[in-house]
């Protein structure tokens, strides 16, 4: 029990470091990539919302203390998006294919982008006129539900390569 206990935190400690010093600081559009987002969904999907919760905490906590953003935006935002993914997985999706992982990260990463979007908005006090017109801004959240669906689709194939229990579903014509 120590050392899952041990275990989870040294994963943790280490996805947001990998978070917060290597993937923000990429160039370009690659600097919106979310691991903290996919790996949540993929912890979602592998565990129960419970252990997902914990992580979500965790992650969040982390993410706060070196964000700019004012205190409690990724943890609202995760929690939503968290406690959506997981309504969404129990009563929407029937399995856990690879169809299935991809419409979940592509709907958590709006949820989500949405969602922090609106908190710094609020908290921020951004001038509502000025973001709805701004040319990029929408165009621009389409960068992280691409990067996002992309490294989804990675870590499924990386997962089905090691452990045979999911199986990409391919329909077949009949």
């Amino acid at each position: 029990m120590t050392v899952k206990i041990i275990t989870n935190i040294i994963l943790i400690i280490s996805l947001a470091a990998a978070q917060i010093s290597l993937v923000s600081g990429l160039p370009g559009p690659v600097g919106n990539l979310n691991l903290v987002l996919v790996a949540l969904i993929f912890i979602l999907g592998f565990s129960n919302f419970a252990f997902a919760a914990r992580w979500m905490v965790s992650l969040g906590f982390l993410l706060e203390v070196f964000s700019f953003l004012p205190f409690g935006a990724y943890l609202v935002s995760l929690g939503f998006t968290v406690m959506i993914a997981n309504f969404l997985l129990n009563h929407s999706f029937t399995n856990r294919s690879l169809y299935s992982f991809l419409a979940l990260t592509g709907l958590t990463t709006v949820i989500y982008e949405i969602i922090i979007s609106f908190y710094v908005l609020i908290f921020r006090q951004i001038d509502l006129a000025g973001a709805g017109k701004a040319n990029n801004f929408w165009f621009s959240k389409l960068e992280p539900i691409g990067l996002n669906l992309l490294l989804a689709l990675i870590i499924y194939y990386i997962i089905h390569f090691l452990g045979r229990k999911f199986k990409p579903v391919f329909l077949k014509k009949s």
